[in-house]
Parts: C-alpha cells; sequence; structure tokens
C-alpha cells in the first residue's frame, strides 16, 4: 500500500457522503429498532450509525490502494505523552463545563432539541457496558479518525499551514454535532484536539482526551442532585475546582510537550488530484 492523500475536495465530498450514511442509519435503526433490555433505539442508532461515518472513506482508500494506518494517522505514541493527556484532559474538561455553564445564562438549550441526555442514560448493567463502549470508545475513535486522522492530516499537507488546518478541523467538527449551543465548547476541544495530534502525528492522544471528555460527561449525568455541592457554587464551577482545572491544562500541556517531540513529517506522498487535474503528483510534506 502506498501514502496517498485525496484532494481537499474530495476529502469534504467522502466526509459529506458519511455524514449522510450515518444520519441516514442511526434515523433507520431509531425508527425500527425496539427497545432490547434497557438499551434504547436511540442510543442503538448512535452506535450503528457511527460505524458508517469512516466507511466512505475506507472505501477509497481501498480503491487506490492508500495505506490505511497513514490515511487515518494511526501511529505510535510513547506512554509518557499518553499519561500527560490524562491531567491534561481533565484540566480541560472542567474549563469547559464552566463555559457551558456561563453559555447556559446566556442561551439554554431547549430540552426538546438534543437527545443527549436519553443517550447516555444507564439503566442496567447491560446498558452501562453499551453506553461506556459506545460513547467512551467508539464514537470519540471513529471522529478522531476522520476528523484529527483524516481530514486534518489532508488540510495539513494541502494548505501547508498547520493553525489553519488545526482550525478548520475543528470548526468543521464543531458543525458536524448540529448543535449551535454548543458549538464553541466543542471548537475548543477540537483545536486542542488537533494540535495533539499534529504534535504526535497521531490520534491517539486526541482520543485519549475525547473520550476522558465523554465519559466525564456520563458521570455528571449520573450523579444524584445533592451530590455535587464539592463542584458547584451558584450553579458554576466551584472557584477552587476551576483552578485547579486551569492548573491541571496548563501542567498537563507543559508535561505533554517535554514528552512528546514534534515528529518529522517529511513523508513522501502520492497527491491524489480530482478529475479535472491533469494527473497525480507527488510531495514531501
Amino acid at each position: 500500500m502506498f501514502n496517498i492523500l485525496p484532494s481537499i475536495k474530495t476529502a469534504i465530498i467522502l466526509l459529506i457522503i458519511g455524514l449522510v450514511l450515518a444520519s441516514l442509519t442511526a434515523a433507520g435503526v431509531m425508527f425500527f429498532s425496539p427497545t432490547l433490555i434497557g438499551i434504547t433505539s436511540v442510543q442503538m442508532g448512535l452506535l450503528i450509525g457511527e460505524l458508517f461515518l469512516p466507511l466512505p472513506i475506507y472505501l477509497w482508500a481501498k480503491k487506490n490502494g492508500a495505506n490505511l494506518c497513514k490515511l487515518f494517522r494511526i501511529n505510535y505514541v510513547p506512554w509518557r505523552a499518553v499519561t500527560a493527556a490524562i491531567p491534561l484532559s481533565l484540566g480541560l474538561t472542567i474549563i469547559i463545563d464552566e463555559l457551558d455553564r456561563f453559555a447556559q445564562t446566556l442561551a439554554s438549550t431547549p430540552l426538546e432539541f438534543s437527545k443527549i441526555q436519553e443517550i447516555v442514560t444507564i439503566s442496567n448493567p447491560l446498558s452501562a457496558v453499551f453506553i461506556i463502549g459506545v460513547v467512551v470508545i467508539i464514537a470519540p475513535l471513529v471522529e478522531e479518525l476522520v476528523f484529527r486522522g483524516f481530514l486534518q492530516r489532508i488540510l495539513e499537507y494541502r494548505i501547508r499551514d498547520v493553525t489553519k488546518a488545526v482550525l478548520y478541523s475543528a470548526l468543521i467538527f464543531a458543525f458536524i454535532h448540529f448543535n449551535p449551543w454548543w458549538i464553541v465548547q466543542i471548537y475548543i476541544i477540537g483545536v486542542f484536539m488537533g494540535y495533539v495530534a499534529w504534535r504526535t502525528n497521531s490520534i491517539w492522544i486526541s482520543f485519549v482526551i475525547h473520550a476522558i471528555n465523554n465519559g466525564v460527561a456520563i458521570l455528571f449525568s449520573h450523579l444524584a442532585d445533592g451530590t455535587m455541592g464539592w463542584y458547584e457554587w451558584k450553579g458554576y464551577v466551584s472557584p477552587i475546582i476551576l483552578f485547579a482545572g486551569i492548573l491541571l491544562l496548563f501542567g498537563g500541556m507543559y508535561w505533554f510537550r517535554r514528552n512528546t517531540p514534534t515528529y518529522d513529517r517529511r513523508t513522501e506522498f502520492l497527491l491524489i488530484e480530482d478529475q479535472s487535474d491533469n494527473q497525480p503528483k507527488t510531495g514531501n510534506e
């Protein structure tokens, strides 16, 4: 297999097709699938629909003989970098939670707009395994493969501006969640995940950040009322916890940078252009 990258136009088309397939599949499953031992049709639709998101990219890669590991940025990272992502993730999650609470005071999310609470609701041990497996592992992995692995990788190489590549991919990532009330929070997380994916040339650290953020969201949604006194203060995150989150974020970022040297990216790639162009050409990153 070869190190092949499609054009930005082709990448966007593949992404749109994947989103359409995922949405239609999820909608079909939600409509036809009954509740199964505590697992609702919405939850089942999320799992099955998510799996269709990278399918067009996979088929394109097989057709063109592309190296899937290179295309999806599946590269080794040292364990020290992975452990550094844990405090970074926790700090970022706390800060984003505070930002979300502030945003809700300006414009609260309509209850009928999102089914997120139903998606993460655990009703029995089987649904717990299912929800944690989907929301904490499968969904973050699929989305990191597509957005930080595939899309951002192409933007970095094609436009040759890492900052723009990270910002653009994070913006697209935020928009595809189709929730205008969370777009800023998701965008900020996307920027952090894009940065660590670029620095390590791998999706594994961004996957850890994504998984921890989703896992904390599940945990908080199941804590009983009155048990968050240590964390909340007048409807906001406690100043002490918020300060600890800032320390975790900056300390984790420092630890991460110390243990993740910027990797050499001068790999040869075959650039697949659109059919309107003459023929493929090679380039150095």
